[in-house]
């Protein structure tokens, strides 16, 4: 764990917070921008104001920082930057915390997200301002960093926890935005939801061994924990709960799954066998070794192909590399799929190799270059932004005339280049993306390494 003295890797480097709101118009572009690219690309991430201690701050608690770059027409328009508000105006509440997970569109309106209990906060599209949307139905008691969205009807579903009140719920908003339906689920030691998975026809609840629980046996016992009091549970159980779509709390089926955690879920899709297959990126552990942030263990992309009626999961590697951030084309979420994009995980990627320990001990989470795999044909490409330069999460967006390929369109990401200590939105071929990008905007400033960033295009929000 580090102290005060040592410092704090998530404090450091280009995870240290700007302190000032900026706006700049009429971006410098290298290469062409698509034409038919009009519309926002916005990332989040923690950046704390004013004094924090090193010795506790846990990269998770930061008050939210939305980063926006506006594309029209072939131009890059505009980059803006401002701060998330909280409850009645405050940045960080002892209410609600500012979101500073993720930022979507749902019911043509951007949403910026954080989970445990704190509600959503709408972005004005020119970031004018926020506003909380505590009064929702599915708001008032939290929400969650990774809804998931059923291309087929339009539907956003997400399980949500509070933990405050130690409750989870399956939440399920009609394609304006609306409450549709919402049922209680039973967990024990208000484990951390991080994220979900969709097929079809079933959602699944991943209840993974890190716990509020754990964290307050620590401070029972004395020993000190980070501003993020959720911990490695050694008693907890690793399982997964799946209930059909629009299903209630009495419905659930538990799997077992391999003892791990899971932040983030590729894809899920239904098997003609009954079974479901899940790709998620996995640790050993989590805040364990690495009290202030998810360093400590090697983040792995695996398969799990789970059997509800047999109480069984499989697991296989299908990534020579590791990775992070992992996205698909959005439509197919819940469908099979056939490539994802990730951000890789450390300088090139770390080779798992039978010498390679998978809980491999790092001084900090850190990213790397762009990573392509195709899990049908078990390939990985990579591209590599050069010395000095590593890619956050990706977003895969399709050519507005898409074809049926599942890797046409574009991959924009912003990539970090120490060498200046600014930031440049890059846009891939996602078909190709050993090629020389096809523009890169130069941003004004740097942007720190946060969470998630996605495109949302002028037409999710009526424009």
């Amino acid at each position: 764990m580090f102290s005060a003295s040592e410092g704090n890797f998530y404090l450091s480097g280009n995870f240290a917070p700007v302190e000032q709101e900026i706006s700049a118009a009429q971006l410098p572009v290298t290469g062409s921008l698509p034409r038919d690219l009009n519309g926002r690309y916005i990332r989040i991430g923690p950046n704390p104001r004013g004094d924090v201690d090193p010795a506790t701050y846990h990269w998770f608690t930061g008050p939210g920082m939305v980063h926006g770059i506006r594309l029209r027409d072939g131009r890059a328009e505009w980059y803006r930057s401002r701060f998330v508000e909280g409850s009645d105006g405050v940045l960080n509440t002892e209410k609600h915390a500012a979101p500073n997970t993720n930022v979507i569109a749902h019911g043509g309106r951007i949403l910026t997200l954080i989970e445990s209990g704190t509600p959503p906060a709408e972005l004005d599209p020119e970031f004018a301002g926020t506003t909380v949307l505590a009064e929702d139905e599915a708001f008032g008691s939290g929400f969650t960093a990774h809804p998931k969205l059923d291309p087929a009807t339009g539907e956003l579903h997400a399980v949500t926890f509070s933990i405050t009140q130690g409750t989870a719920r399956y939440v399920v908003l009609d394609p304006e935005g609306r409450t549709k339906h919402t049922t209680d689920i039973d967990v024990d030691d208000n484990p951390m939801l991080h994220d979900m998975a969709l097929t079809e026809t079933r959602a699944i609840v991943l209840d993974l061994p890190v716990t509020l629980a754990a964290a307050i046996r620590c401070m029972e016992a004395g020993e000190p924990v980070s501003t993020l009091p959720m911990i490695w549970d050694e008693q907890h159980p690793a399982r997964v709960g799946v209930l059909p779509i629009g299903g209630t709390s009495d419905q659930i089926n538990w799997v077992e799954v391999p003892r791990c955690y899971v932040f983030h879920i590729l894809n899920a899709f239904d098997n003609p066998d009954g079974s479901f297959t899940l790709d998620v990126v996995r640790y050993d552990e989590l805040f364990l070794r690495d009290m202030l942030g998810p360093g400590g263990s090697v983040p792995t992309l695996v398969r799990w192909t789970v059997n509800p009626a047999t109480g069984k999961t499989s697991e296989d590697v299908i990534c020579d590399y590791s990775v992070e951030f992992p996205r698909i084309d959005g439509r197919l979420t819940g469908r099979p799929h056939r490539y994802g994009w990730f951000a890789g995980y450390g300088a090139g990627g770390i080779e798992i190799t039978d010498d390679v320990e998978r809980a491999h001990t790092r001084d900090g989470f850190e990213t790397g270059p762009l990573v392509k795999v195709d899990t049908v044909l078990g390939v990985t490409q990579l591209h590599d932004y050069g010395p000095g330069r590593v890619t956050m999460e990706p977003a895969f967006v399709p050519r507005s005339d898409s074809t049926s390929e599942q890797d046409d369109g574009w991959i924009l990401s912003v990539v970090h280049d120490g060498n200046v200590n600014r930031a440049e939105l890059v846009v891939l071929d996602a078909a190709d993306i050993t090629a020389a990008p096809v523009a890169r905007v130069h941003l004004p400033a740097r942007i720190p390494f946060g969470f998630h960033g996605n495109w949302i295009d002028d037409r999710e929000l009526g424009l």
